[in-house]
C-alpha cells in the first residue's frame, strides 16, 4: 500500500467516527447553514410581513431576486471551479481566490450597471431603483453579494465549511436587526436595504480568516499531493462547468425576476417567500453535491463509494422534509398571512416535489464535476434552463403561481430521469464500503504486498 493511499483511507476515516468524514463534514455544515438560513431567512420574511406592506415586500424582494441573479453571473458560475480546483491548488491557492474575487465583483458591477440602463423593461416592482444613490448602491450590493456567495465555495473547497454557517449566522441577524430599526424610516426600501447593509457583517470578518488563516493551512497540509491546474485545464473546465452554471443561474434567479415583471408586488410576495421555502430545501441537496464534488477532487478512486453514501443519506434527510412540508403548507405559509396559504399552497407543494428530484439531478452534477466532464454538465443544465424558462413562460400566464410549480416539477423530472440512469452506474463502482463504513481488515501478509 502506498503511503498516498494510506493518507487517504485515514483521512477518509478520521476523526469523528461514522459521520467524521470529511464528505459529510463540509456537508453536514452546509446544511447547518441552509437550516440556520432556513430559520432565520423565514424569520426575516415573517417579520417583513408584518412590519411593510405586501407592495413593499413585493418591491423589496423583487430587487433581491434581481441582485441574486446579477450576481450569480459569476458568483454561482465560478462556486464549481473553486470546489474542483481549490482541493489541488497548492501554494496558488491565495491567488486563485483573490482573482475569482477580483474578477467576479468587477463583472457583476458592470451587469447591474446595463440591469440598471434597462430598468423600465422589467416592470413596476423595480421602479424604486431609479436615480443615481439607488443605482450606485445596487451595482455595490450586487458586487458586495457576489464576493459573499463566491466566499461559501472557497470555504467548502478549503474543507473549512464550518465557518459558513457562523458567517450566515451573523448576517441574517443583523439583517433581521435591521429590518425592524429601519422600518419606520425606510416604509418602501427598508427590506432591500436591511439585506444589503448586513452583508459586510460575514464578508469582511470571513475574508480576513480566509487568507490569514485557512489558505496557508491548506497550502502546508496538500504541499506534497498539490498540482495547481495549467490554463488549458483550467480554461476546458470553465468553458463546460460556466456555460452549465449559467443555464442553472436562469433557472434559479431568472424565473423569480420574470414573475415579478408580470405579476403585482403582492403576487410577487407570494411567490418569493414560497420560493424561498421551496429553494431552502434544494439547498440540501446542492450542499451534499459541492462536498461530493471537492471530495472526487481529493481522492477520485472514492468517488462512486461516496456518491452512494451521499445519496443514502440524503434519502434519509430530504425525504422527511418534504412530506411534512407537503402535508402542513398551508399552515406553514399562513405564518406570513392567510393571503400566502391562499394563494401560494399548490405551489409550495409542487416545489418540494422538485426537491425530491434535485437529490438526484444534483448528485450526477457532483459526479460529472469531480470528473472534469463538464460537457455533459453543460448540456443538462441546459435543457434544464429550457425546459423551466419555456414552460414558465408558457404556463404563468393562464395558471399563475401554480403554473410556475408545474413548469419546474415537469422539467425536473425530465433532467431526473436521464441523471439516474447515468448515476446508476456511478453507485454500482460504489458498492465496496462507503466512506462511514469500517475498513476491511487486512488479509495476512498484505501489508507487505507492493511496499
Amino acid at each position: 500500500m502506498t503511503e498516498a493511499t494510506t493518507a487517504r483511507r485515514r483521512g477518509a476515516r478520521s476523526p469523528g467516527g461514522r459521520d467524521g468524514t470529511p464528505l459529510f463534514r463540509n456537508a453536514y455544515a452546509l446544511m447547518v447553514n441552509t437550516g440556520i438560513s432556513a430559520v432565520l431567512g423565514l424569520g426575516f420574511w415573517l417579520v417583513a410581513a408584518r412590519y411593510y406592506t405586501e407592495d413593499a415586500v413585493g418591491q423589496g424582494s423583487a430587487a433581491i431576486a434581481a441582485m441574486k441573479f446579477l450576481a450569480g453571473i459569476t458568483a454561482l458560475t465560478l462556486t464549481g471551479a473553486l470546489a474542483r480546483f481549490i482541493p489541488v491548488s497548492g501554494a496558488a491557492t491565495g491567488r486563485l481566490v483573490f482573482r475569482t474575487y477580483a474578477a467576479g465583483a468587477s463583472v457583476v458591477a458592470v451587469a447591474a450597471a446595463v440591469f440598471l440602463l434597462t430598468l423600465n423593461v422589467w416592470g413596476p416592482s423595480y421602479r424604486f431603483l431609479h436615480g443615481p444613490l439607488h443605482g450606485l448602491g445596487f451595482v455595490a450590493a450586487v458586487a458586495a453579494w457576489a464576493v459573499l456567495t463566491l466566499q461559501e465555495g472557497v470555504l467548502t473547497g478549503l474543507r473549512s465549511a464550518f465557518w459558513v454557517p457562523v458567517g450566515n449566522t451573523a448576517f441574517s441577524t443583523v439583517k433581521l436587526l435591521l429590518l425592524v430599526a429601519i422600518a419606520t424610516a425606510l416604509p418602501t426600501t427598508g427590506v432591500f436595504v436591511s439585506w444589503v447593509a448586513a452583508i459586510a457583517v460575514s464578508v469582511l470578518p470571513l475574508g480576513w480568516l480566509v487568507f490569514r488563516r485557512l489558505v496557508p493551512r491548506h497550502v502546508e497540509l496538500t504541499a506534497a499531493t498539490a498540482r495547481p491546474p495549467g490554463h488549458r485545464e483550467l480554461g476546458r473546465f470553465l468553458a463546460g462547468d460556466y456555460t452549465g452554471s449559467l443555464f442553472a443561474l436562469a433557472v434559479v434567479y431568472l424565473v423569480p425576476v420574470i414573475v415579478a415583471s408580470q405579476v403585482s408586488s403582492s403576487d410577487n410576495a407570494y411567490f418569493y417567500i414560497t420560493a424561498t421555502i421551496g429553494g431552502t430545501v434544494e439547498l440540501l441537496a446542492i450542499n451534499m453535491g459541492a462536498s461530493l464534488t471537492v471530495e472526487g477532487a481529493h481522492d477520485p478512486d472514492r468517488l462512486g463509494r461516496n456518491a452512494r453514501a451521499a445519496l443514502i443519506r440524503m434519502a434519509k434527510i430530504v425525504v422527511p422534509i418534504c412530506a411534512a412540508l407537503f402535508v402542513l403548507a398551508p399552515l406553514v405559509l399562513r405564518v406570513f398571512g392567510q393571503g400566502y396559504a391562499d394563494h401560494a399552497t399548490p405551489l409550495l407543494r409542487l416545489l418540494v416535489t422538485g426537491a425530491l428530484l434535485r437529490v438526484v439531478i444534483e448528485l450526477y452534477f457532483a459526479v460529472l464535476r469531480a470528473r472534469s466532464r463538464t460537457a455533459g454538465l453543460a448540456f443538462l443544465q441546459g435543457a434544464l434552463c429550457v425546459l423551466v424558462l419555456g414552460s414558465t413562460l408558457a404556463l404563468l400566464p393562464p395558471m399563475g403561481l401554480t403554473g410556475v410549480g408545474i413548469a419546474e416539477v415537469a422539467s425536473l423530472a425530465v433532467i431526473a430521469v436521464i441523471a439516474s440512469v447515468k448515476l446508476y452506474g456511478v453507485l454500482r463502482a460504489g458498492t465496496g464500503p462507503a466512506p462511514d463504513d469500517p475498513a476491511p481488515a487486512p488479509e495476512p501478509g498484505a501489508a507487505g504486498l507492493g511496499g
